[in-house]
């Protein structure tokens, strides 16, 4: 029905699948996620995402004695975001994404932490990145977030900043 009301609307829809990997940029760590997404226009993208982030744990002594430590950990999270491209799917050039993800934290057991322990969290995010559409409907991605993650009974509070790039299949 679209096709045959707006014709120009319905040819720029598509939905696709993606993955993505990287490094985290603040702390020693990993980002991995997969997802689908559906685009309304060439300029307008929903994607939902699982991901998983796994920060390392640390323990660090300052020259005065004082030594502070972080558990790191993994959260895995449910992250649907909005991704606004400013010169649409077709073209090389730069997007940004906004969105609240949902899931679950377990920080690392280490000797300093011995009790295993489970979080739900929230984590709003932002973020933005480059697309470069090749043949094929295939696009490679490359994206840094920084999401503030916030645990259920807001005993758990951090940052992470994963910087991953990626493929995207249209169809």
């Amino acid at each position: 029905m679209l096709l045959l009301v707006a014709p120009s609307v319905a040819s720029a829809q598509s939905f696709g699948v993606q993955g993505s990997a990287g490094p985290t940029m603040t702390d020693p760590g990993n980002s991995l996620a997969a997802g689908v997404e559906f685009s309304p226009t060439s300029h307008l993208t929903f994607v939902l995402d699982v991901e998983r982030t796994h920060l390392s744990s640390r323990i660090r002594t300052y020259e005065d004695g004082v030594t502070s430590a972080f558990r790191g950990g993994t959260v895995t999270l449910a992250a649907p975001a909005l991704r606004v491209s400013l010169l649409g799917r077709e073209r090389v050039g730069p997007y940004g994404l906004i969105g609240l993800a949902a899931g679950v934290s377990r920080p690392n057991v280490t000797d300093l932490f011995p009790n295993r322990v489970s979080t739900e969290v929230r984590a709003p995010f932002a973020g933005g990145g480059i697309q470069v559409p090749l043949k094929n409907r295939v696009t490679l991605f490359a994206e840094a977030r920084l999401m503030l993650v916030v645990g259920k009974g807001a005993d758990e509070l951090f940052a992470v900043a994963p910087f991953r790039a990626g493929i995207a299949w249209h169809f």
